[in-house]
């Protein structure tokens, strides 16, 4: 689309929204072109009709507000929609003893979160009691392996003496032998 089509598209929207403003103005010929360049983007002397519109736009679409206004009440939260009372109504007979998973005469909120919750350290709990034994096997193992290694190291060096002395011997009885 060129800027011949462009022009003939703005020019009888400019004709039109400034014959709404100023309908006693003098020549249309002389019109069109501060409404061209003011819609190009060109200096304007005269202000045009459609820049007082969209500064009354401008409100509704602007974002440098944040979209929740301040109130001088606080919000009201969905919390104070549900009904008064407890949580949950735990059926108990007056004189009865109470059981210990029905606590209380009236409710215990979280019950089943509270469980979960003690389930879950339980289980962590027997899982590093777990890991423990295993690292305690395992560090004696290694424990028992070093020794294992030591006394070999001891029974070698004492094999060599064993062998360095018989050596020894060895060679001198050589010597006497030839003296």
């Amino acid at each position: 689309m060129g800027f011949g089509a462009l022009r003939g598209i703005v020019r009888p929207l400019c004709r039109s929204l400034l014959s709404q403003a100023s309908p006693a103005s003098g020549s249309i010929s002389s019109l069109p072109k501060p409404c061209l360049n003011s819609f190009l983007g060109g200096s304007v002397y005269r202000q045009s009709p459609w820049i007082s519109i969209s500064n009354q736009l401008h409100s509704l679409t602007d974002t440098r507000f944040p979209k929740r206004r301040p109130q001088d009440k606080p919000r009201r939260k969905r919390a104070s929609l549900k009904p008064p009372g407890p949580y949950a109504w735990v059926k108990h007979t007056p004189g009865e003893p109470i059981l210990p998973n029905n606590p209380n005469e009236g409710s215990v909120k979280r019950r089943n979160e509270k469980k979960r919750m003690r389930l879950r350290r339980a289980f962590k709990l027997a899982e590093a009691k777990k890991r423990k034994a295993l690292l305690q096997e395992a560090n004696r193992k290694k424990k028992i392996k070093q020794v294992e290694r030591k006394m070999a190291a001891v029974a070698r060096e004492r094999a060599w003496a064993e062998r360095l002395a018989e050596l020894q011997r060895l060679e001198e009885e050589k010597k006497k032998a030839m003296a």
